[in-house]
């Protein structure tokens, strides 16, 4: 048995629940997962690896645009729209949509010249009128084999490019990641703005924001899609005039981002 298989089978994909998908969760504790999730982002440069890809993606679309799905807290888009520019000399206009939209991040995204949708947009029914490239950071795990295989399918079918980032990973070192969680909490929940007093109760006082963040991040990575898994998937997609690409980008400190681009060929560079 290769290495590969070995680690599939040690760590199966486990399609639990996250809290922040459940319609019933309330919307001031998933902001509370969210928000944490686009600071740390950001302060680390989590996705910063991600701009080459990103810039491979634009190059393939018939317009300078980024819809991103499942953008919760906001995420990484308007940091990487500012490496797009001063590495690539692209200036994307940004879109970010969730299928539970961030009021807060909303006025941070418009702040930093980005657009945030009011309306709900579910990252599985992209309305017609929604076009341009489409993105995704730290999103695919939320969805199940075929939603993925779906999602992308959608994205082949309309024509335009797709490039998936995922930093948690379905490993020993992804799992045991998550235990260094609730101190991460602690230590950035002081630069998430604006700092409400209802983040700082449920954080220091009654710690609702680490435990059900950790429960988050844990079910992350076990539902983490591999590489290969993913490379089986869009293999199934095979189509003349698109084409798929799996990859992983290591980055020192910061960890692995795994990759899913999709480029119709007829305007993607060689």
């Amino acid at each position: 048995m290769n290495e590969n298989a070995s680690a599939m089978a040690l760590l199966p994909r486990l399609h639990l629940f996250e809290l922040i998908d459940q319609d019933w969760y309330p919307r001031a504790l998933r902001d509370l997962g969210t928000d944490y999730l686009e600071t740390v982002s950001n302060r680390m440069g989590i996705f910063d690896g991600a701009v080459d890809v990103l810039a491979r993606a634009l190059r393939a679309s018939e317009r300078e645009e980024l819809l991103d799905l499942g953008s919760g807290g906001g995420g990484p888009l308007p940091r990487l729209r500012k490496l797009l520019e001063s590495k690539h000399g692209l200036k994307p206009h940004v879109v970010l949509t969730d299928l539970f939209p961030n009021a807060r991040a909303a006025e941070r995204a418009r702040a930093q010249g980005a657009d945030y949708l009011e309306r709900p947009v579910d990252a599985l029914r992209v309305p017609e009128d929604l076009r341009g490239t489409r993105t995704s950071f730290n999103a695919l795990h939320h969805f199940r084999p075929e939603q993925v295989r779906a999602m992308l399918a959608d994205a082949q079918a309309r024509g335009v490019p797709f490039v998936g980032f995922e930093v948690v990973e379905r490993t020993p070192k992804g799992i045991l990641a998550t235990l260094a969680v609730p101190l991460l909490v602690l230590l950035f929940t002081p630069l998430i703005r604006p700092l409400s007093p209802l983040r700082l109760l449920f954080t220091y006082v009654i710690p609702v924001a680490p435990l059900t963040i950790t429960w988050d991040g844990l079910v992350s990575a076990l539902r983490a899609h591999r590489p290969e898994e993913l490379r089986a998937l869009t293999a199934s997609l095979a189509h003349e005039g698109y084409t798929w690409e799996v990859g992983q980008l290591p980055q020192p400190a910061k960890g692995t981002l795994t990759y899913v681009l999709g480029l119709p060929t007829a305007r993607a560079n060689p």
